[in-house]
């Protein structure tokens, strides 16, 4: 049995949840809001050394209860909605409850809690994209703006800005005259990214359990290929199958992040390589939403992610 916890409104959540009625999974469902309302989490942690005894508990309801070893994998898309009201002591009791329960679950979770954490930092992502095979853009984040003058003046064109951060923005090209003229001599930058502008076709690669890797290849003219519409651009998306050298290190890098489903964004270099070091890594989405990629190229990912979330217990 699968358990899904996320808000029922919520396209993504509600779109694996089509999913898994249509295919007949059985699974166990939580909205978030009712978190400390009408379900609450019982956790028993296993006692002595670690790494033995298996995590005990249960889901309960009002009327009836679903043990912790009936789960066989858990989806998480906590704290993709938005709450109506702040949170009572209660509720929040049971949030860092649900958080435990994702970090310390036995078996498959997409994602954990903590693996989601290196998202709040996409300098951080560089160094698992690295030593993963990939390249990353010459980038620089924070600083003064003579540090900037002297990083965009090495560059062939203008750079990018970016969020530095999880909080999703519009990727841009920022050019040379406009930022020289809003600097302010002495003083730090925004806490934006600036990065080199790579040419190439965006990749965005699905990674499910360290294993399966479900490409597809983004054609526009667009700079952020995900708001075509906001510049009047088209984008065409395409299932592609990746060289198998790059996939592996798509593999190695989602078990650098501790990642069962992994959302990577790739640059793939202009002709094609088949040399992980050949393609940019831009960054890893720790919650990706594949809906709209699934919709769009009848890529596999709902059910590969379901055959791996319902696994059977060991």
């Amino acid at each position: 049995m699968i358990l899904v916890m996320g808000p029922v409104d919520e396209l993504l959540t509600a779109f694996f949840l089509k999913h898994l009625t249509d295919t007949g999974r059985e699974y166990l469902f939580v909205d978030e809001r009712h978190l400390g309302v009408d379900v609450r989490l019982e956790l028993e942690l296993p006692q002595g050394p670690p790494g033995l005894g298996r995590l005990r508990g249960a889901v309960c309801f009002p009327t009836w209860r679903v043990g912790l070893e009936r789960i066989s994998g858990i989806y998480s898309r906590l704290g993709t909605g938005n709450l109506e009201q702040a949170p009572t002591p209660q509720v929040r009791a049971e949030q860092a409850h649900a958080a435990a329960l994702l970090d310390l679950f036995p078996g498959p979770v997409a994602n954990r809690a903590t693996a989601m954490l290196s998202n709040g930092s996409k300098p951080c992502q560089y160094a698992a994209i690295l030593g993963s095979g990939l390249r990353v853009p010459d980038t620089l984040a924070g600083g003064t703006w003579e540090r900037w003058e002297h990083f965009a003046r090495g560059l062939d064109g203008d750079p990018v800005i970016k969020s530095v951060s999880d909080e999703r923005s519009l990727v841009k090209q920022v050019s040379w005259e406009a930022t020289r003229a809003s600097a302010r001599p002495g003083k730090p930058l925004a806490p934006h990214q600036f990065q080199q502008r790579i040419p190439g076709n965006n990749v965005r690669a699905h990674v499910i359990g360290a294993h399966h890797v479900l490409a597809c290849r983004a054609v526009t003219q667009a700079l952020d290929y995900r708001h075509p519409d906001m510049t009047g651009h088209a984008v065409s998306l395409d299932a592609v199958e990746l060289p198998e050298p790059v996939a592996q290190a798509c593999r190695n890098l989602s078990r650098r992040l501790g990642l069962d489903l992994a959302g990577i964004d790739l640059i793939e270099p202009p002709g094609g390589s088949s040399r992980p070091e050949d393609w940019v890594c831009l960054e890893v989405n720790t919650c990706p939403g594949f809906m709209w990629f699934e919709q769009h190229t009848g890529l596999p990912i709902s059910r590969r992610l379901a055959d791996f979330l319902d696994a059977p217990l060991t």
